[in-house]
């Protein structure tokens, strides 16, 4: 790495040149998150751009190239409990029935065009329960992000100064693809940066043009058919676990999203494909084949505790009183679903008979 002086910052400019736009959804660093940034000039790079979004799926290219990795997958994701479903019933003897749904939080019309059955299902709910409403207003994400510049903007060193050198030619086309001018990421954390470059150019572009994710296409229905909205968690402490993270770890994840090319495209078009088959448990096992520094050691259990699931307990606790309540249709991130501290083992832990949807 470079270990050079720090460069001269001046952050209440960068501050003046950046608007970071909304919520982040977790995926690439299984960072809970994708992070869509509106920078400077974002509809110039939209302009410029022509970027496919079809990347391959690597668990098919697995089973072709190398059978052991596949096997290794599927073994592993079959000892992950609760990850056949991504759609589960919410019950409980005196309460309303109540329905939990995971999300992926993109604006890829495969995934953003909700179905009839969630539909059906959010017209007989009382609320829809969101990580947070404040992720799906860019103006309210705007200010809290503003709020929380020393979560999301370096201190002391640049960017550049925390890669390597042979990948500051990467960095600097990678950022200035998705519309943020260098000078900017060079300001700004790494974490924020990894999550940024790890979606496809067309994702991003999908973003700044208007098209909403997921999780916004839910509560713009839920609005319109008379439903409260509420949140589990705040922008803020989103932002807080993110960054509570090693630096070091971020700065791996980065290096090693730029190293990869078109593996970026690819995971995601693969973590696509495993959501809409409702088949979230390859994740992780998929993560540690094809993305070693990110996806294995420290860092990566890190990750899992703080992003994952300390996460889980707060929702689940939160969740409790709303459905108490009354009929909730409850939305998150399908990576808060399976597993040991998942949140469907902890609602039945909490009393709730949880099956899944078929």
């Amino acid at each position: 790495m470079n270990n050079g002086e720090a460069k001269p910052m001046r952050f209440e400019t960068v501050c003046e040149k950046s608007l970071y736009i909304f919520g982040a959804i977790k995926i690439m660093l299984i960072a809970a998150f994708f992070m869509g940034a509106s920078l400077s000039a974002p509809q110039q790079a939209v302009a410029q751009s022509d970027v496919s979004c079809k990347g391959a799926n690597l668990l098919e290219k697995l089973q072709v190239e190398n059978k052991a990795a596949y096997d290794r997958i599927l073994a592993e994701a079959s000892k992950i409990e609760n990850a056949e479903s991504i759609f589960w019933k919410v019950e409980k003897e005196g309460q309303e029935l109540s329905w939990l749904f995971g999300t992926m939080h993109m604006a890829d019309p495969e995934i953003a065009t909700l179905s009839p059955q969630v539909k059906e299902a959010i017209l007989t709910s009382d609320a829809l329960v969101v990580e947070s409403v404040d992720a799906l207003d860019p103006v309210a994400a705007q200010k809290a992000m503003g709020a929380l510049a020393h979560l999301t903007l370096l201190s002391e060193r640049t960017l550049s100064d925390l890669v390597e050198d042979d990948l500051e030619d990467e960095l600097a086309a990678a950022v200035t693809a998705r519309g943020i001018p260098m000078q900017i990421a060079d300001r700004m954390q790494p974490w924020l940066v990894a999550t940024t470059i790890s979606l496809p150019i067309c994702e991003l572009q999908r973003k700044q043009t208007g098209e909403k994710v997921l999780d916004a296409k839910l509560a713009e229905f839920a609005k319109t058919s008379g439903k409260d909205l509420k949140g589990l968690e705040t922008i803020g402490e989103q932002l807080t676990a993110l960054a509570s993270l090693p630096q070091d770890y971020h700065v791996s994840a980065l290096e090693e999203t730029l190293e990869s090319g078109d593996l970026a495209i690819d995971m995601i078009e693969t973590l696509k494909q495993s959501y809409l088959s409702g088949k979230m448990g390859v994740v992780f096992p998929l993560m540690k084949e094809v993305m070693p520094k990110s996806g294995k050691g420290e860092g990566a259990l890190k990750l899992q505790e703080i992003l994952i699931d300390k996460r889980n307990v707060t929702m689940a606790e939160r969740a409790e009183p709303i459905l108490k309540a009354g009929s909730t249709f409850m939305a998150v991130g399908a990576l808060h679903l399976p597993g040991k501290t998942g949140l469907v083992k902890l609602l039945r832990d909490n009393g709730y008979t949880v099956s899944a949807v078929q």
